[in-house]
């Protein structure tokens, strides 16, 4: 019989590899939390890496709230918290923003930073560092050092 598992495997080669990933992640009531798309995928027991990554959240009726882009995203495949690296850029309902990393926490459903973020809007530019965002009401929050720039109409 077959092994799909050689005895040869060296502990950190990866247990699957794939182009074109797409994982999807519900909670407990079956409601879409996340969509991770990405170009490519390696799986190891207990995380996956995922290169030019487009991650989607979902308010709890479903309707997409935030889109984001990132170089890279390593999924911790048991808690489903996902940690984004790289320039990224995100664009949300009624504003967009950029950062240097994000942090999904699967358990608290919060995108968050402490890095340098910056939001802009039609009317102003919110510059600061720190940010939480709040996937089921698709709100963002700048924690530290929060500058705003208005625009003039």
């Amino acid at each position: 019989m077959p092994s799909l598992w050689p005895d040869t495997l060296e502990p950190s080669a990866p247990a699957i590899s794939a182009e074109r990933a797409h994982i999807v992640r519900y909670d407990d009531q079956g409601k879409k939390l996340w969509e991770l798309e990405g170009r490519s995928l390696v799986v190891q027991e207990e995380i996956s890496i995922a290169e030019e990554v487009t991650l989607r959240f979902f308010d709890s009726d479903g309707t997409e709230t935030l889109t984001v882009r990132a170089p890279q995203a390593r999924l911790q495949n048991r808690s489903g918290n996902i940690e984004l690296v790289g320039a990224i850029s995100a664009v949300g309902r009624e504003f967009s923003f950029t950062t240097e990393n994000l942090v999904w926490d699967n358990q608290k459903k919060v995108l968050s930073t402490s890095s340098f973020v910056r939001i802009e809007r039609e009317e102003f530019t919110l510059t600061g560092r720190g940010l939480e965002y709040l996937s089921e009401t698709g709100r963002a929050t700048i924690l530290n050092d929060a500058r705003l720039i208005l625009r003039k109409k």
